[in-house]
């Protein structure tokens, strides 16, 4: 667990645990490598499982641009930057919402340095839903600080299932995303997703098998947004997983494991 420079100014907070072949997890826009800790102990026993937080992410600082956004060619460098920096060649990446567009990103635009590629809770953003959802989300950063867009996005992200037999925890999981977060970081991940375009074309681009994990119910990404951009990709492979809203990974984590396991070992 250390600090990775990844240019002049800049550097990414990263973790690994357990041995084989490499795998790489993406965190949504307001998580840290602390929220995979419950994946990172069972993928470790067949995978060198790495973790890290994206520019402006838990303990990832912005760097030298913390007026500007972090756009998504930027993400794509430092990531590039990172597994030059602990010698990896190629690795499997599996994001989950932001992380997962930016590991599409990152495949379309390295695809010798990805060997398969795990996309969870996103779709193909052509979605009015999302974009006001989103839009809500900066305007009460801005207007109200970190907690009440923590607490803002709570309902827009956790399914009914998830919050009614956990809603005691809701303020502890409030003060957790606080705590790893900042609000710069914040404001300049949300700007930089309004200038991220379209995934289609970096789908169309992919040369690695992709597999992508839904919700039916996730307020964040619609039916038809996801069957968009899993039609668009090499073989098409979609997999929904029910009871959930957004956050797959937290409300069905044994469900999510065994299907992310089952398409990186066959």
């Amino acid at each position: 667990m250390t600090l990775q420079p990844v240019g002049a100014g800049r550097a990414l907070y990263w973790e690994e645990s357990g041995d084989g072949p490499p795998l790489l997890l993406l965190n949504g826009m307001s998580q840290s490598t602390a929220n995979w800790l419950s994946h990172v102990r069972p993928l470790g026993e067949r995978f060198r499982t790495l973790t890290y937080d994206a520019r402006g992410q838990g303990r990832s600082p912005l760097g030298d641009v913390v007026a500007e956004p972090v756009t998504l060619e930027g993400h794509v460098d430092d990531l590039a930057e990172l597994l030059d920096g602990v010698g990896l060649d190629h690795v499997s990446l599996c994001g989950f919402s932001h992380g997962a567009r930016l590991a599409l990103a990152f495949a379309a635009r390295h695809p010798r340095r990805v060997d398969r590629l795990v996309l969870t809770s996103t779709g193909d953003n052509d979605d009015p839903m999302r974009r006001a959802i989103v839009r809500s989300w900066a305007e009460v950063l801005e207007r109200g600080g970190l907690e009440a867009m923590a607490w803002c996005s709570m309902p827009d992200i956790l399914g009914r299932d998830f919050l009614a037999a956990n809603e005691r925890f809701l303020e502890a999981m409030v003060r957790a995303t606080v705590q790893r977060n900042d609000a710069d970081g914040l404001r300049a991940l949300l700007a930089g997703m309004a200038g991220f375009g379209s995934p289609l074309d970096d789908a169309a681009a992919l040369h690695c098998p992709a597999l992508l994990i839904s919700s039916p119910d996730d307020l964040l990404v619609s039916r038809e947004s996801a069957k968009r951009l899993a039609a668009a990709l090499p073989d098409g492979a979609h997999v929904w997983i029910d009871g959930c809203g957004h956050t797959i990974p937290i409300e069905a984590p044994e469900r999510w494991r065994s299907v992310v396991e089952t398409f990186l070992l066959r």
